[in-house]
């Protein structure tokens, strides 16, 4: 196999019309113990990820803000164009991206037997209202199905700690 180096500028601009909500990421390297992929805003996302690996975020093209929860408080971080932000294992996280923003993620694949969770937390009391683990191999196809799953399901979307139904997205 011959090495080469790929022209990410020119392949962002090739695949950005699949950079679209709800998670709007593409892979562009999903082999040798590594998954690299670009994602693009706007999203608005409600759930929030765990991941038993750390992850990698470098922001090409304007901000992005992730939510994280760090020692059971919520906070919000900044990652501006052309920084770069490694995340610890195992922090929750919901990345939002605004409009025309462009990132690059880079995650460990996982160990057999590693699962990552979608989770979502009651705007109200926040408690889980609904989570759920996977042996996450593919961020382009295995996300949605979860949130149809979440989104479709009135239980899911009520926090059985206050009642309160978790809205739809817009």
């Amino acid at each position: 196999m011959a090495l080469s180096t790929i022209p990410l500028m020119s392949w962002i601009r090739e695949h950005q019309h699949l950079l679209k909500p709800p998670v709007g990421n593409k892979n562009l390297y999903n082999e040798d113990g590594f998954m690299v992929f670009v994602v693009g805003g706007p999203n608005e996302r409600t759930d929030w990820h765990v991941d038993p690996r750390e992850e990698l975020f470098y922001q090409i093209k304007g901000d992005m803000l992730l939510k994280i929860r760090e020692d059971g408080e919520f906070r919000d971080l900044v990652i501006r164009e052309g920084d770069v932000f490694l995340l610890p294992a195992n922090v929750p996280h919901s990345p939002q991206r605004s409009a025309d923003s462009i990132g690059v993620v880079v995650e460990y694949a996982r160990d057999a037997g590693e699962l990552d969770a979608l989770r979502w937390y009651c705007p109200q009391c926040s408690e889980v209202v609904y989570e759920e683990w996977f042996h996450l191999t593919d961020t382009t196809t295995q996300l949605a199905p979860v949130f149809k799953r979440f989104y479709g399901s009135k239980t899911h979307r009520t926090c059985r700690a206050c009642g309160h139904l978790h809205p739809k997205p817009d």
